[in-house]
């Protein structure tokens, strides 16, 4: 059976297309990687990638996205709708199949140090990969933003798990880690009151003390300039998706506003579709195996292993 480790990396550019036209193509150069998905924000000015492959080459892309990011992108000029602490924001690691978490913690630790060494930036290790239990969030290492980076870098408790505690101007610091897979989306809001958001994101958010494994941020959109919200749920089985979209349609109707749009950001997994669309119609007794392509794949990939 084939094991299969995904890396999520969110680079601080959402609005050069010919850059990430650029990376992306050399990323497909990387023996062995399969690019998956590509998605570009430029309210947030932030591009999330997702790449599977073996673990060379993972971490052979995982490089070459760094020395290519930290190349382009100066953090003193970047401006978005999203915290942040450096170029190359975020790289998680996440386990899709016949993989353990802790197999991707290995891997993360490992690339960490890789990147610390080659690019001497300071690195933080988050989620299950976290030696440090207030970094198991990453909101809790990026809650300053790379504006507050330079100040934090100075006090001995937020010293980087790998890297210099020096402040690099250009490059800021990187947050690495491993993580179950992550349900992201965009809510779109008819309101251009940006406490109208802000009060929906302190009752949707866990920080806050909204639902548990919910993290959600406040934004503008640039075309029309209405507010937008960014969710992430860490796990989408224990909070579903519509739980967060119906307390959202909740709280807005409070302010006399509404929900116009949701927007995935990325990859999402089947069940966390099927869990909202089942919700939605009403529908009981159903499970995966009622999907026609998820039951005929099943019956492919039972062969296909026998063969051997």
């Amino acid at each position: 059976m084939s094991r299969i480790v995904a890396a999520i990396p969110n680079v601080c550019e959402g609005r050069d297309e010919a850059f990430i036209s650029r990376l992306t193509e050399k990323l497909k150069g990387v023996d062995g990687i399969i690019l998956l998905d590509v998605s570009m924000d430029q309210t947030r000015n932030r591009t999330v990638l997702a790449l599977t492959g073996s673990r060379t080459a993972l971490f052979e892309a995982g490089m070459l996205l760094y020395e290519e990011s930290l190349k382009q992108i100066d953090m003193r000029r970047h401006e978005g709708e999203y915290p942040r602490i450096g170029a190359v924001d975020v790289f998680p690691f996440v386990p899709l199949k016949d993989v353990s978490i802790q197999d991707t913690v290995e891997m993360a630790e490992e690339f960490a140090a890789r990147v610390a060494e080659t690019f001497r930036i300071p690195v933080y290790l988050y989620g299950e990969a976290a030696r440090v239990p207030n970094r198991r969030l990453v909101e809790n290492i990026r809650d300053i933003e790379y504006e507050g980076l330079e100040a934090r870098l100075k006090d001995p408790a937020w010293k980087p798990d790998f890297g210099p505690d020096e402040f690099k101007p250009d490059s800021g610091a990187t947050i690495i880690g491993a993580r179950y897979p992550l349900v992201s989306f965009k809510i779109f809001l008819d309101t251009r009151d940006p406490g109208v958001a802000e009060s929906i994101v302190r009752s949707v958010a866990f920080t806050h003390g909204g639902l548990r494994h919910v993290r959600a941020n406040a934004g503008r959109t640039r075309e029309e300039q209405k507010m937008q919200l960014t969710v992430s749920i860490a796990n989408y089985r224990e909070t579903p998706m519509y739980k967060v979209l119906e307390l959202v349609r909740l709280e807005a109707r409070r302010f006399g506003a509404g929900v116009l749009s949701v927007e995935m950001i990325g990859l999402i997994p089947e069940r966390a579709l099927l869990e909202s669309a089942m919700y939605y119609m009403n529908i009981n007794g159903f499970s995966l195996d009622r999907v026609v392509e998820k039951n005929i794949m099943a019956h492919l990939n039972e062969k296909v292993y026998f063969m051997d």
